[in-house]
């Protein structure tokens, strides 16, 4: 699961500009959070809004503005780590880890994804997709069928956890942050991977689903009903 750290590494690399830009976003995003909780954690220390600002380099009026309304009460664990991701989500990825790899797979992509949050089996996105009746084994057989390399052993197969991430595998992982930005949510979960998996119309999770009769549409009314 990216993080800060990928995302930075991920952002400097100039070979790909659309790699390039999606991370840069996304490490944005992070950084304004990351910003965010250090003011509040400054206020709460008694810090001058002429302090926070040298600190942050900017003008004093500029860090105002931009903080002014920011909470001064002590946070929880997991507003403290805003970036941190929820144990059923690992969960799901190293599932989807598992099933690239039964499955002869070169990487992890994205119609892997969605097997491993079927797999992760609890919570509002596995409900969703039940509610859906999709099964594991029908899902994998629309996987392998829509694979642009058929099932077959590879000569030195990797160990699971070895196994890379493809380009929209990874572009999914940082839709995944944009989601829990967007829905306001402090930790990243399954319900955000399902929603990163339906947005690239072109993402083998679509065409998946849309061999399965489904549209992302459809996927994300019923994820919606359980969120409430």
């Amino acid at each position: 699961m990216p993080d800060v750290i990928d995302l930075a590494g991920a952002a400097a690399q100039q070979r790909n500009p659309d790699t390039g830009l999606r991370s840069v976003a996304a490490l944005r995003e992070s950084i304004e959070k990351l910003e965010a909780a250090h003011v509040s954690s400054a206020l709460r220390a008694g810090w001058s809004w002429s302090r926070i600002a040298r600190a942050l380099g900017v003008s004093k009026q500029a860090a105002h503005k931009k903080h002014a309304d920011r909470p001064r009460r002590a946070l929880s664990d997991v507003e403290t780590h805003q970036l941190a991701v929820a144990p059923p989500a690992r969960r799901a990825v190293s599932l989807a880890r598992h099933e690239a790899d039964s499955c002869y797979a070169e990487a992890m992509d994205t119609e892997h994804l969605l097997l491993g949050l079927l797999r992760q089996g609890e919570g509002p996105a596995a409900e969703a997709l039940a509610s859906l009746d999709l099964s594991l084994a029908g899902v994998r057989d629309q996987v392998v069928a829509f694979a642009e390399i058929p099932r077959r052993r590879r000569s030195a197969r990797r160990r699971a956890a070895r196994l890379p991430v493809s380009r929209r595998g990874r572009e999914a992982l940082e839709q995944a942050m944009r989601e829990v930005v967007r829905l306001g949510d402090r930790r990243l979960g399954p319900e955000h991977l399902l929603l990163a998996v339906l947005r690239d119309e072109n993402a083998g999770s679509v065409r998946v689903l849309a061999g399965l009769g489904l549209s992302p549409r459809t996927v994300e009314d019923a994820l919606e009903s359980r969120l409430g």
